[in-house]
């Protein structure tokens, strides 16, 4: 499904009025239609419901009136309250509102909330999707009077406070129990507290434009597509061996930080790699061995450093040759051996690399050289880790998304995999958003997993912009499996390596 910014979103609007004549008032009263079917849904169950609609000065206050007048004259009691003056009432809010007007509907205004009675249904258009930053300082007790109701909340496009790019709120949002979106979800609705805060949300076409015939500006959002899961995870062939179903180098590990190594590699196997190899410094290879019965091991000598460094280029790059995906950097650690290391061997493996964690930081503020290499490559930042790369402050990224995935898409040319919930897969100016996942993901070490699983997928021959998606899809559900026995706060790293192969056991049945 196509996702858009509120950038998206308005030249949307437009260019369906200048394609297919739609005018801004069909549009609006298409959308009052909609809310009003909705908003009939919640409150079915009630003995005369009541429904107070509040209304803002821009679009969606245009689409509470022209939902007021659909309520209204199927006989349900409606009262709307505006937050700005009727002499403010303009552009295609102000015909409905002269409407609803003359069929006597009861109107109040300003942002003083106290004098309205309790209803069973709040319907929001205050805000929409045009919000940058901050919450002005008058709407925001509104806001939390709408949350501190017992009322039942539908929103109109966006919950008004959540910045529908984002997924961020300053400082709060309401909290619907629906959201009614038009056209398409809004990328901010699907990220961070976006999910939260919209409850169900709900799909309707008003008559824009087909999503498909349009040109959109900027970077094309799509959520994953399970189909491309299916299609990879069915039964494999009777003819396959462990050499056939992938072989996986993993750089990894060093001392302290061994259980990366450990989880990466397990999540290469769990995931159908046929063999792995993992580098150890040889001080530590007694713990590779011990926990990795499964897979090879490669020990380097590291005179007791407990690092994987420069000085073992030569002997990696043997074992790159018999690989068919390399995975480089989780747990190495940042000593300046180890950089030196990792910077050369980017250049030098010819086969598909994933780049993750500490692999990352000999990059700092230089993510174009990454852009250098030649062949396929993929990295795995979280948040810290991508403003690194990138050279911003972390809160820019997080609060410039969608810019952010634009400024990666112009600096890097191959695949980005954004770990947050959901993960984001940048590839060029496709952008896929994760659908599974939840926050029993924040701990130490899935990541690694992530790591592993997408190196063994493209070690199966998955081009690395799917694997980046399978992985992070597979990756996301088997967290969501493990709620029901593990809840949010009990799941480990581990755990989800036991419970990637029930996952996946569930695609390979056809």
């Amino acid at each position: 499904m196509r996702l858009l910014t509120s950038d998206q979103a308005r030249f949307l609007d437009q260019v369906s009025m200048d394609d297919l004549g739609i005018s801004s008032i069909d549009l609006m009263r298409n959308a009052g239609k909609r809310i009003a079917s909705k908003a009939k849904d919640m409150v079915n169950e009630y003995i005369n419901p009541t429904i107070l609609i509040i209304c803002g000065k821009g679009n969606n206050g245009g689409d509470g009136y022209a939902a007021a007048l659909v309520l209204h004259h199927e006989g349900l009691l409606v009262k709307i309250h505006s937050i700005v003056l009727k002499q403010d009432i303009i552009n295609g809010s102000l015909p409905f509102y002269g409407e609803c007007v003359s069929l006597g509907i009861p109107i109040s205004f300003g942002t003083d909330m106290n004098d309205l009675a309790k209803s069973d249904l709040i319907i929001d258009g205050i805000l929409g999707i045009g919000l940058r930053g901050a919450i002005r300082d008058d709407i925001l007790p509104l806001l939390n009077w709408i949350n501190e109701s017992d009322s039942r909340v539908l929103s109109i496009d966006v919950p008004s406070g959540l910045n529908s790019d984002t997924g961020t709120v300053e400082p709060t949002s309401v909290k619907a129990d629906a959201t009614l979106t038009f056209g398409a979800p809004k990328v901010g609705m699907s990220l961070r507290l976006g999910p939260e805060y919209c409850g169900e949300t709900i799909v309707e076409d008003i008559g824009f434009s087909s999503l498909d015939m349009v040109e959109f500006p900027g970077s094309e959002w799509r959520f994953i597509d399970q189909k491309i899961v299916q299609d990879h995870f069915h039964k494999p062939t009777n003819d396959l061996n462990k050499y056939s179903a992938g072989k996986v180098l993993i750089i990894a590990g060093s001392r302290g930080m061994t259980g990366a190594a450990i989880l990466s590699t397990y999540g290469a196997l769990r995931s159908g790699a046929g063999l792995t190899i993992t580098t150890s410094p040889s001080s530590l290879n007694e713990i590779y061995e011990r926990s990795i019965i499964e897979g090879m091991t490669l020990p380097l000598d590291d005179d007791g450093t407990g690092i994987v460094g420069y000085d073992h280029y030569d002997l990696i790059m043997e074992k790159v040759e018999w690989a068919d995906s390399v995975l480089l950097g989780p747990g190495l650690g940042r000593n300046i051996s180890t950089q030196r290391l990792i910077k050369k061997l980017l250049k030098a493996i010819e086969k598909p690399l994933v780049l993750d964690a500490d692999g990352l930081f000999p990059f700092s503020n230089d993510i174009v050289s990454l852009s250098q290499r030649e062949y396929p490559l993929i990295i795995t930042p979280h948040f810290g880790e991508l403003a690194r790369l990138m050279g911003k402050q972390k809160e820019y990224i997080i609060s410039e998304f969608p810019t952010s995935m634009n400024m990666v898409k112009e600096k890097f040319d191959q695949v980005c995999l954004v770990k947050q919930v959901p993960a984001c897969i940048v590839e060029g100016k496709h952008i896929r958003i994760n659908t599974t996942g939840n926050p029993g993901l924040a701990t130490a070490g899935t990541g690694d997993v992530l790591a592993g699983l997408i190196t063994s997928l493209v070690s199966q021959g998955v081009n690395c912009y799917d694997s980046a998606s399978i992985g992070a899809y597979i990756h996301g559900e088997v967290s969501d499996h493990l709620i029901s026995d593990k809840g949010f706060r009990g799941q480990l790293a581990s755990d989800l390596l036991e419970y990637i192969p029930v996952v996946i056991k569930s695609y390979e049945k056809s």
